[in-house]
């Protein structure tokens, strides 16, 4: 019996000692910059996204009417303010942010950047910005 634990003894230790030396999985680093907030903006994690890329906001005082705020897709569903202001406040908040804008027409964008794949639509009366990611 006293063989039997010893034995076992080892083999937990050298599996132990095995599971310490693999080196663990570390996330790539975000090529993204955490930009200040614009005045006329708002963080997306100050309005509960805290999932959301640190800088990204939205025009200040945007009436959300749907949301997703998962760790691998954002999406943010706006009635307020008008399509055409949350585009070009977008367009200009964006790349300060490190995204890059490779698709602009008809009001809506599509950008990438820190792992990040983004979209920007809107139709009468709505606004939506969704963002994913295979981190």
């Amino acid at each position: 019996m006293h063989r039997i634990l010893i034995g076992l003894t080892a083999a937990l230790a050298l599996t132990g000692c095995a599971a310490a030396a693999v080196d663990p999985v570390t996330p790539p680093p975000s090529s993204l910059t955490a930009a200040a907030v614009p005045e006329d903006g708002q963080a997306l994690r100050d309005l509960g996204f805290g999932n959301a890329p640190e800088g990204l906001s939205v025009p200040r005082g945007a009436e959300i009417s749907d949301r997703v705020d998962s760790a691998n897709n954002i999406t943010v569903v706006m009635t307020a303010p008008d399509a055409l202001e949350v585009a070009d406040y977008l367009r200009r908040t964006l790349p300060t942010l490190g995204f890059t804008i490779t698709g602009d027409a008809q009001n809506s964008l599509i950008f990438e950047g820190g792992g990040w794949q983004g979209a920007f639509t809107a139709s009468k009366g709505y606004a939506a910005l969704t963002l994913r990611t295979d981190r």
